[in-house]
């Protein structure tokens, strides 16, 4: 197989024209600017998807303000101690904004007081921190948290709010959160802007990802994903031969786990690459083009594309860029001589029945259609019966059909 120089100077091309592409783009770029604030519209349940909604904002927009506008009636603790280490370990400073007929309930108030500041609107409510099922270590564990949050917004003496929050699952609307000091007022959200004196970016809302991975971090469907995940990976193993089915348990195990916010979105993007992988690899060593070459692009691509979309900006430098486009193209390279060669070594061969189907012999005995006989085919001696008539020794003959190690042959004139 040859491979042709062309294609590789193209690669080179490609290489060197993305490098200086990237030296323009970062030298025309312009400086970030502070007071800019990211408005992170947390309209869902406290679960997976808005952990990863959360992770991945705060990832592609570092070093910002982020004002959480939270429209929420709670979800999970797990869910919610993820979100608040996300936005704590950014070092950003983080501003809680419920609008007129918002709400913050349950883990939603929990993450909203976490913030440094927290603004509600006329018709607002926020409160009833209560667990579910009421475990006195979780209950203890949620005031303790509450305390040090409201402690370091400079509230002192107010342990009875804490109690009210997680006791009695009580609920403050506007007025008497702000009477008590769990909020400041505010019309809108311009006025929030204004009076902290930042700069609007952007505006982030969860994508149809976030939404599916809220979906599958149910208890419901996680549970179903697990046992369908194990169940196919023990079909995988009984079974004889690659069907794929240990692929599909192993990425069900680990969308289980993703959602259940036991493992980082991370090692998710990193399975979805290696299950695409592995099916592209399959795909070589298998004859045509069908289902795991086309599942092993999307999945792979996908991948990648979290990867990439959940990177910030600025670790996005040229110099990364350049050296993946490098690494990248040569794997492309690489890959596509793997395919060729794999091309040329998984062309169908005839089997030995083809082969013998049609091959012409000679007879070495009598042979006719009751008692077999002897015959010289493809260089071995086989048992062989007439289909027609009598052949006698030393007649040529021809293969019409083969059964087991049995031959049956015709006369050739």
């Amino acid at each position: 197989m040859q491979v042709n120089k062309n294609h590789i100077l193209g690669l080179f091309i490609l290489l060197s024209l993305s490098l200086i592409i990237t030296h323009i783009n970062t030298a025309l770029s312009e400086p970030e600017h502070g007071g800019e604030a990211v408005i992170l519209v947390l309209d869902m349940n406290i679960d997976g998807g808005a952990v990863s909604f959360v992770e991945s904002s705060v990832k592609s927009n570092p070093g910002r303000v982020y004002i959480l506008e939270v429209h929420s009636y709670g979800g999970y603790l797990s869910a919610a101690d993820r979100i608040i280490n996300v936005i704590d370990s950014s070092g950003s400073y983080c501003i809680a904004w419920i609008p007129r007929g918002g709400y913050a309930v349950s883990a939603a108030a929990l993450v909203s007081l976490s913030c440094r500041e927290v603004y509600m609107a006329p018709g607002s409510v926020i409160g009833g921190i209560k667990p579910s099922p009421e475990d006195p270590k979780v209950v203890e564990y949620i005031k303790a948290r509450l305390r040090s949050f409201l402690e370091r917004r400079g509230l002192r003496n107010i342990s009875w709010v804490v109690d009210d929050l997680v006791d009695r699952a009580k609920s403050y609307s506007y007025e008497e959160a702000v009477e008590i000091g769990l909020a400041k007022p505010a019309r809108d959200l311009e006025e929030v802007v204004s009076t902290q004196g930042l700069e609007l970016k952007s505006r982030i809302y969860p994508s149809l990802w976030d939404k599916l991975i809220s979906i599958i971090s149910h208890p419901l469907v996680s549970e179903i994903l697990l046992f369908a995940g194990v169940v196919l990976i023990l079909i995988e193993v009984f079974t004889t031969g690659f069907q794929g089915y240990g692929i599909a348990g192993g990425l069900m195990l680990v969308f289980a786990l993703y959602g259940m916010t036991i493992i980082p979105s991370e090692i998710l993007h990193v399975a979805l690459v290696l299950a695409g992988a592995v099916l592209l690899i399959i795909e070589l060593f298998t004859p045509g083009f069908g289902l795991f070459g086309v599942t092993g692009i999307l999945l792979t691509a996908t991948g990648f594309a979290l990867t990439v979309l959940s990177t910030p900006g600025e670790a996005l430098t040229s110099y990364i860029v350049t050296v993946s486009i490098g690494f990248g193209s040569v794997a492309g390279l690489f890959i596509f001589i793997g395919y060729k060669a794999a091309s040329t070594a998984r062309i169908k061969r005839r089997t030995l029945t083809e082969q013998l189907v049609g091959a012409v012999g000679y007879a070495k005995t009598d042979i006719s259609e009751v008692n077999p006989g002897t015959v010289y085919v493809l260089n071995e001696d086989w048992t062989a019966y007439s289909v027609r008539g009598s052949i006698p020794a030393g007649g040529r003959v021809r293969v019409v059909r083969v059964e087991g190690l049995k031959l049956y042959v015709e006369r050739v004139d």
